[in-house]
């Protein structure tokens, strides 16, 4: 769970829906002056190398939005809160990771390292089990209910987590979609709109990253402020 085989050690300029075929509009695409490179480090993640001491780590688990596609690696919501935090961000990102492996991901996480943080993105409710497109219609009722299956799995984990939700996961709608969840008891998720796009045009763009970076950092200084 902690390894992508196919990723390990790759280098490439373009990846997933960041290529000129799939991206939602062309013509932002072309006019996009950044540079981009998707690098894999050795366990196949987009991130850098792991460092020996993991202990002040913040975990940082999603799918494609997390591993910032569409996006130069520096502007990627985990390097942002790398910088901010002064504290090394692990970023275990997969493109198009469904909730049933993002769940599993951090017991995995929490059974090796013990982290002290997890920030999770989940993803869009309809993804589950082990692939990344699930084209069997299982409804919002048994999207639902997985996805709480998921969630409750990460809140047996004797960590800090932060839980966030891409946009759009459930409802097309930031109010909607946070009601939606209080109503059926999903607790402390944090929905939030997207403000701009990275180059394939549905990915996060700088400002959206730097936005997800404020609410998680205020969330771990409202932690932090707590009675000991």
């Amino acid at each position: 769970m902690l390894k992508i085989q196919n990723k390990i050690n790759l280098n490439q300029k373009t990846s997933g829906m960041d290529t000129y075929k799939w991206c939602r509009n062309k013509n932002y695409f072309k006019n996009y002056k950044k540079e981009i490179s998707y690098s894999y480090n050795s366990k196949g993640f987009r991130d850098k190398e792991w460092p020996k001491d993991l202990s002040e780590a913040i975990w940082c688990v999603g799918d494609s939005f997390t591993v910032g596609m569409g996006q130069p690696f520096n502007e990627t919501w985990p390097q942002l809160l790398e910088r901010a935090t002064g504290k090394r961000c692990i970023n275990v990102a997969e493109d198009g990771c469904s909730n049933d492996v993002i769940s599993k991901r951090i017991k995995k996480i929490h059974q090796l390292y013990k982290p002290k943080w997890i920030v999770v993105m989940w993803s869009y409710l309809h993804r589950r089990q082990d692939k990344h497109y699930d084209k069997t219609d299982f409804g919002l009722k048994e999207d639902l209910k997985n996805f709480k299956k998921n969630y409750d799995i990460a809140q047996l984990c004797n960590s800090n987590i932060i839980h966030l939700l891409i946009p759009d996961a459930i409802i097309e709608n930031t109010k909607r979609q946070k009601y939606f969840f209080k109503k059926h008891g999903v607790k402390n998720i944090h929905c939030f709109s997207q403000i701009d796009y990275g180059r394939d045009y549905q990915h996060f763009g700088l400002k959206t990253s730097k936005k997800i970076c404020s609410l998680i950092v205020k969330k771990i200084k409202d932690f932090d402020k707590r009675p000991k």
